[in-house]
């Protein structure tokens, strides 16, 4: 008996399967802004845009940390507004923090995070018929593969005729 109720005080507390994989996804995507964050400042300039650029990439991870705790409550809702704002409005703030480091260190915008930016985009206008959960997973492996990228895992193909 005791262990059913246990069980029940679990289950009604929120640790169920899709609150751990929404906490895991949200863990995940914060993890990779982290590195995506590194990556950025591994070049230090010291510049007026140095520090907006790390204030906007801290602001992104934060926000998507909040996305994380509302997919979290509930993972199979359908993504409202404020999900969609965070979930995906928070790696799009750090990506934009992440194009001004760059543009300030090498003088560059490096082209594979405005196609982030653009791929969040896409999935924002699908948001609102996508359960939460699917939205966090999309969010994820779309920095996923911006990180993988950017670190030389692999390279996108090119689009230069000299190539």
């Amino acid at each position: 008996m005791a262990a059913g109720a246990i069980a029940a005080s679990g289950a009604s507390a929120g640790f169920t399967l899709p609150a751990v994989c929404a906490a895991a996804i949200g863990i995940a995507t914060v993890a990779v802004l982290w590195r995506l964050y590194l990556l950025a400042t591994q070049s230090e300039t010291e510049n007026s845009t140095g520090g907006v650029a790390k204030a906007l990439m801290v602001a992104g991870a934060a926000i998507a940390a909040v996305g994380c705790v509302l997919v979290f409550a509930d993972p199979f809702a359908t993504a409202g507004a404020a999900a969609i704002a965070t979930v995906l409005g928070g790696p799009a703030v750090s990506l934009v923090g992440d194009i001004a480091a760059g543009r300030a260190a090498t003088g560059k915008t490096p082209a594979s995070r405005a196609v982030a930016i653009a791929a969040l985009a896409i999935v924002a206008l699908i948001g609102f018929v996508l359960p939460a959960l699917v939205l966090a997973a999309l969010a994820f492996a779309v920095l996923l593969l911006l990180a993988l990228a950017a670190s030389g895992w692999f390279r996108f193909p090119s689009l230069s005729v000299r190539d």
